[in-house]
């Protein structure tokens, strides 16, 4: 495997080094290079924390294979192959530092897949995409550039499994791929397009992968919200996009008041009832945007991203009441059967940036103030106050 790894990055360097010396860039290929380098560094930079957020072990380009597809359809294969260079030096520098000998090997897979790419018009005798023929030849072509593209890239990146790594995904890919065909059309065609197509990008990756955190984020069992692990890994990305843009952000934590003793009167099937109950409260009380999680036994956290203070603690107390109003079977089955209707939570609010600058210091601070709203007397909301850690 080590012999195989060596190969591919010896590979991708020869061939790039060769393909400079056989067919040196003309200087007019300089001004889409740059434009191409240009908006690949832009659309990364916003998209910098939701890409930090992809697992360790996942290969490929990420949403710079559009950009580095776009430059194999436009570039010689020697500025296509440097392309990737960059983009892994700004991946490296700016998103994540992972096991560096697996991100070597990724950015020469990548740098392969963009030479082979490239060579295809060239090895057909084609004209090159800027100036062939908007029709069903060139169409053709430009999706048969695509699936070598695509094949070279699985096709290296299948041995890598071996060790440890995960590739980056078909479906992924192709649409990356499939947005970069867009990227270098509008570059060619009508330039002013490939900034809409390149904000389009980066607002479609980062919906897609919040949709996939929440999509493959583990549930817990007993009430279908986020189990603590789950939920951490999403406030983190929620908490990274919105730290930098000054937008507010605040955090509740939720207990229910005196749940042990709930359990030992009633049983464990009531009490199951009740954080089901709870559950589809919090579910029914909160946005979609809104992170919610089960943290514990009968704790429950909610992360509420562009709210204040002040409507944090509305919020809190909007379901504090409606948890209070919430009535649970007992089990029986007639009209005249008793209801529990006692379940009441004490909530300790916090906010960003006021409380905290980490998630971790927020969870802290909200944490405080829970135990203070139990201090007091529970089923009341506090807001985390500086001297409270005092």
């Amino acid at each position: 495997m080590i012999g195989y790894l060596l190969l591919i990055d010896a590979a991708a360097l020869a061939a790039t080094a060769y393909l400079f010396a056989l067919r040196p860039p003309a200087s007019s290929s300089l001004l889409p290079f740059s434009a191409l380098l240009a908006g690949m560094i832009l659309s990364s930079e916003f998209s910098r924390p939701v890409e930090r957020s992809r697992a360790d072990t996942r290969l490929g380009a990420g949403l710079d294979a559009a950009w580095i597809f776009a430059g194999a359809l436009l570039l010689p294969p020697a500025l296509a192959a440097v392309l990737v260079v960059v983009s892994a030096g700004y991946r490296w520098l700016r998103i994540r530092r992972g096991i560096p000998h697996r991100q070597v090997f990724a950015a020469c897979a990548t740098m392969l897949s963009a030479v082979a790419a490239a060579l295809v018009p060239i090895l057909v005798g084609a004209a090159p995409f800027a100036e062939a023929e908007r029709d069903f030849q060139g169409f053709a072509l430009a999706f048969a550039t695509g699936l070598v593209f695509l094949s070279v890239d699985a096709a290296l990146a299948a041995p890598a499994a071996e060790f440890g790594a995960e590739p980056s995904g078909f479906a992924f890919d192709a649409a990356m791929v499939a947005f970069g065909l867009l990227l270098a059309w509008s570059a060619v065609d009508w330039p002013f397009v490939t900034v809409v197509l390149a904000g389009a990008l980066v607002v479609l990756h980062r919906a897609g992968t919040m949709r996939a955190l929440r999509g493959h984020a583990g549930t817990d069992a007993g009430t279908g919200l986020l189990t603590a692990s789950s939920w951490l890994d999403g406030a983190r990305t929620q908490f990274e996009l919105l730290r930098g843009g000054g937008t507010d952000l605040s955090l509740l934590m939720l207990d229910l008041d005196r749940f042990a003793r709930l359990n030992d009167e009633h049983g464990r099937h009531v009490g199951d009832d009740v954080l089901r109950a709870v559950a589809d409260t919090l579910r029914a009380e909160v946005r979609a945007a809104d992170l919610v999680g089960r943290f514990g036994g009968e704790e429950f956290v909610v992360l509420l991203p562009g709210t204040s203070r002040f409507d944090a603690h509305a919020i809190a107390e909007r379901i504090r009441l409606r948890i209070a109003s919430t009535s649970v079977s007992l089990g029986g089955t007639s009209p005249g059967d008793p209801l529990f209707a006692g379940v009441t939570v004490s909530i300790g609010v916090s906010s960003h940036p006021a409380d905290g600058d980490t998630l971790d210091r927020l969870v802290g601070a909200a944490d405080q103030a829970l135990r203070a709203a139990k201090s007091a007397g529970r089923n009341r909301t506090v807001v985390f106050e500086a001297e409270e850690s005092l």
